[in-house]
């Protein structure tokens, strides 16, 4: 059986390589691993989301103003 990030890792050893960064042979596993976690992570910032969860309409200042709301 093989591993289903193979692909995944082959994209990024590719990836470093084209930016010029070589990574030690003994942190490459971590470096990997990291990577794997970080495309997981992405998941769940790449879901929709409705107007009323914008910074604008979730966060108010009116709480931490000095000044009378305005009318």
């Amino acid at each position: 059986m093989s591993d289903p990030f193979e692909a995944f890792d082959a994209e990024s050893r590719s990836l470093l390589a084209a930016a010029g960064l070589g990574v030690p042979a003994d942190l490459l596993a971590g470096v990997l691993s990291e990577a794997r976690a970080l495309r997981r992570a992405t998941h769940l910032l790449r879901q929709p989301r409705s107007a009323a969860h914008e910074p604008s309409n979730v966060f108010s200042l009116v709480a931490y103003s000095s000044l009378p709301p305005a009318v």
